[in-house]
């Protein structure tokens, strides 16, 4: 999907200022419009996706070619954002059917202090070192305490607490970024539960990992979506894996045939996870030089069955809206945007919206 030579694929990306975005660490950063939207409608929050990681390759660049069979490895790019990452977020919608002082006491910063998060799935937000949050039921979950020498990259939920059975468990799962442990998760709901974190390593060797300076290339998981039970998680080589419940203890059961990256040359790419409707999406907004423009986008549609990417010239009536702290998929007719649009921000210092359209493969600032 590349961008196609035009006027709109030419335009000098400076994203359009939002003071009170930028002087506030504000989740979910979605547009305006779109939060009034959730904010009447609640079960759309249950949409709304962790905000994915940003890879850069260790060579100057990297593009599909044959006379390359083994491409350079991936390492995970942080951006300048002034230590945000790192800085507690402000819950920024007030549910309307609620009312506003449902939503004051739900998020009482004097006897609750502002979360971190770290992951939201199913409508449930993970924040570290804290508990699992239902911000438009006020429930919560307490989990156990963390082990502080293990990293905490991002959580996802198997499913939703609330449409748990007996043959589908909820299970909190935290990605480490490192092979030992590779992963720790945490049985919310359903069956015999301990209250104790979980850790699983992994020996399992990373198909597309050629670093010289890892031994034996086991895998790192740097992404991940809950997605019917299951739990897909890319490696940071951009190897898929299955993670899913066999006898009350999350395995990895399966890996994906083909490695997770763009197809067109790049520096950097962000990655983002996304459920669309009953599917799983992979979207990568791909920079070729400055980590600040996004040069082209393309989307990919997993096919659960063989585990292989599939690349989307449509997303038909479907509109990705991609902030920089989460992610997100609607009806364009039923939100009232652009069809067949990926919307997306990314944060350097300030804030602003651009519209990629897949049918005419064009970058645009959006209105």
């Amino acid at each position: 999907m590349g961008l196609k030579e035009n006027k709109e694929s030419k335009i000098k990306q400076v994203p359009l200022s939002n003071k009170e975005a930028n002087s506030q660490n504000l989740w979910p950063d979605l547009p305006q419009q779109l939060l009034h939207l959730i904010a009447r409608e609640s079960t759309s929050f249950r949409n709304i996706c962790y905000k994915g990681v940003t890879k850069s390759w260790r060579a100057e660049s990297y593009r599909c070619s044959s006379r390359n069979p083994t491409p350079p490895w991936l390492q995970v790019f942080f951006h300048d954002n002034k230590g945000a990452d790192k800085q507690p977020h402000i819950f920024n919608i007030a549910f309307k059917q609620l009312g506003f002082w449902y939503w004051k006491r739900c998020w009482d910063f004097d006897r609750y202090p502002k979360l971190h998060f770290l992951g939201s799935s199913h409508g449930i937000l993970v924040a570290k070192g804290h508990d699992v949050w239902d911000p438009v039921g006020g429930s919560r979950w307490r989990l156990p305490p963390w082990d502080s020498r293990d990293p905490f990259i991002c959580a996802f939920l198997s499913a939703s607490p609330w449409q748990y059975t007996l043959k589908m468990e909820c299970f909190v799962l935290v990605l480490t970024g490192i092979s030992h442990p590779a992963f720790v998760f945490y049985q919310i709901c359903g069956g015999w539960k301990k209250h104790a974190w979980i850790k699983a390593d992994c020996t399992i060797v990373d198909p597309n990992c050629s670093n010289p300076s890892e031994r034996r290339h086991f895998m790192r998981f740097t992404n991940a979506i809950g997605f019917k039970g299951k739990f897909y998680a890319l490696s940071l080589q951009g190897t898929l894996a299955v993670i899913e419940n066999i006898d009350s203890h999350l395995r990895i059961t399966a890996l994906g045939k083909k490695r997770a990256i763009p197809s067109d040359s790049s520096l950097h790419f962000r990655e983002l996870m996304v459920e669309s409707g009953e599917e799983v999406l992979l979207v990568f907004l791909i920079s070729k030089a400055s980590s600040t423009i996004v040069d082209s986008v393309e989307v990919y549609q997993l096919d659960v069955d063989d585990l292989t990417w599939i690349k989307m010239e449509s997303l038909g009536d479907r509109t990705l809206f991609l902030g920089s702290n989460c992610c997100m998929s609607v009806s364009a007719s039923k939100v009232g945007c652009k069809r067949d649009c990926v919307y997306y921000t990314h944060r350097s210092g300030d804030y602003g919206w651009w519209v990629y359209d897949l049918d005419k493969a064009t970058i645009s600032p959006a209105s």
